[in-house]
C-alpha cells in the first residue's frame, strides 16, 4: 500500500463506498438496523392504521 497502516484516509471510503472500520470487540451484525429504526416503525404503525380507517369513510 502507498500509505502507512495506522493512517485512515477518508477518500478511501468516500470514493469506493467501503465500510467504516469496526472495533474488534463489536459483536453487532454488519447489516443490522439500529434499535431506534424499529421503534420508529412500530410507533408509526398505529398512525398508518388510523389513516387507513379514516380513508374508508371518505
Amino acid at each position: 500500500m502507498s500509505h502507512p497502516r495506522g493512517r485512515v484516509e477518508l477518500r478511501r471510503y468516500v470514493n469506493r463506498g467501503g465500510r467504516v472500520p469496526r472495533a474488534c470487540n463489536d459483536n453487532r451484525r454488519a447489516g443490522a438496523h439500529p434499535a431506534w429504526y424499529w421503534a420508529l416503525v412500530a410507533g408509526a404503525m398505529p398512525t398508518l392504521g388510523l389513516l387507513a380507517m379514516l380513508s374508508t369513510f371518505l
